[in-house]
């Protein structure tokens, strides 16, 4: 019989986006490549359509509960009723629903393992106390902690008392894909998410791009994702402002057509980041990189993962928009950076930021004997 691997949302909800996220296709690649069965368990509040994409993903939705303290205790129950076919958990985030089902699983399993990824930052990770009783129990039952940047590493490893690895998120391929060629490219600042909220500060981009405009006059800047409504009045101002910019800088909505969202980064020469913080390498960068997409990132703590190191990519200073600018006017008035720099990136995200690689490493972590590490 093979090994099963679950996750249980922290948060009650996956949504269907989120199936396509490291947080539900880390624990599915382990089905992908290695043969496990995997079961993500979930209430469900959306349909979820990308669930054909996942072939063999097992969903098992349960019913809504009142709130997150009657999720958790369904989550528990749950898992005594299978624990014997749960062989690994995977936990996404040191969320406090994870420290009784963590619990419950180890006593019914202690042969067990338990992958934790931190998908967190260095200001997310600073708040938790992982010294109080409830953490410190979550973090010592966890055979593997991960986090997706070197930087948060190197900080852990010195200030908690555990073994962190780093293990970055990555991009499925979920059919045969050729190399993005440069020719494919066009003028396009490109950027992907949930468009206006304050983390992802997409107005540094848009007032960035209104500095310069005139000085690359070739180029339009792209926002792909759902509008925040609060960012809404924002935009009705920067257009009424600037009305000669209204055809170079598109707003597409929601793409929920993958094929279509992957046309976009393909398109794209320029990848911009003006996010405030990550909880590592961000999805959509990885999307970007295999797109051949030049990246330029905020000072995120997985900055340099992003720009191998200024080597794909530039960084500017969180919020600072003259930066950026000056950023933009450079590379966008020299093609050099895009000709090389659209096949660099690519063979950089298939050496470090592949699923397969990925699992391979979690399952050997997760099978070592005491004392081998």
């Amino acid at each position: 019989m093979a090994k099963g691997i679950y996750s249980f949302s922290p948060y009650i909800y996956y949504t269907n986006e989120q199936l396509m996220k490291d947080c539900c296709l880390v624990p599915y690649m382990f089905h992908k490549y290695l043969g496990y069965r995997t079961v993500i368990v979930t209430a469900q509040k959306e349909e979820y359509t990308y669930h054909e994409l996942l072939s063999g993903l097992e969903l098992e939705i349960l019913r809504t509960p009142q709130d997150l303290s009657e999720w958790v205790q369904m989550c528990c129950e749950y898992i005594s009723e299978h624990y014997s076919g749960i062989d690994v958990m995977f936990c996404f985030g040191a969320y406090p629903s994870h420290i009784e089902m963590v619990r419950r699983y180890r006593q019914l399993r202690p042969d067990g393992k338990v992958i934790l990824k931190l998908d967190a930052n260095l200001y997310w990770q600073d708040r938790i106390a992982f010294r109080e009783a409830g953490y410190e129990e979550l973090l010592s039952n966890c055979d593997v902690i991960t986090v997706e940047s070197k930087k948060l590493k190197q900080h852990l490893s010195k200030k908690w008392p555990y073994i962190i690895d780093y293990v970055p998120n990555a991009s499925v391929d979920l059919a045969p894909r050729k190399r993005t060629e440069y020719s494919e490219k066009e003028n396009t600042i490109l950027t992907v998410g949930r468009i206006g909220t304050a983390q992802k500060a997409n107005w540094v981009l848009m007032e960035a791009f209104r500095l310069i405009a005139e000085a690359i006059p070739d180029w339009k800047v792209k926002l792909v994702g759902g509008i925040e409504d609060s960012f809404k009045p924002y935009i009705e101002d920067f257009f009424n402002e600037s009305p000669h910019l209204r055809d170079r800088v598109i707003f597409t909505g929601k793409v929920m057509d993958k094929d279509k969202l992957e046309n976009e980064y393909k398109k794209a020469k320029v990848f911009a980041l003006t996010s405030e913080f990550e909880g590592g390498t961000p999805n959509v960068w990885v999307e970007a990189a295999r797109n051949g997409c030049y990246i330029v990132c905020s000072e995120i703590d997985a900055v340099g993962d992003a720009t191998n190191w200024g080597k794909c990519g530039k960084s500017f200073e969180v919020g600072n928009i003259r930066q950026l600018s000056r950023i933009l006017v450079e590379i966008c008035n020299d093609e050099s950076y895009f000709a090389r720099g659209c096949y660099d990136i690519q063979e950089y995200r298939e050496r470090f930021f592949s699923y397969e690689k990925i699992v391979c490493k979690l399952n050997h972590l997760i099978n070592l004997l005491p004392g081998d590490m």
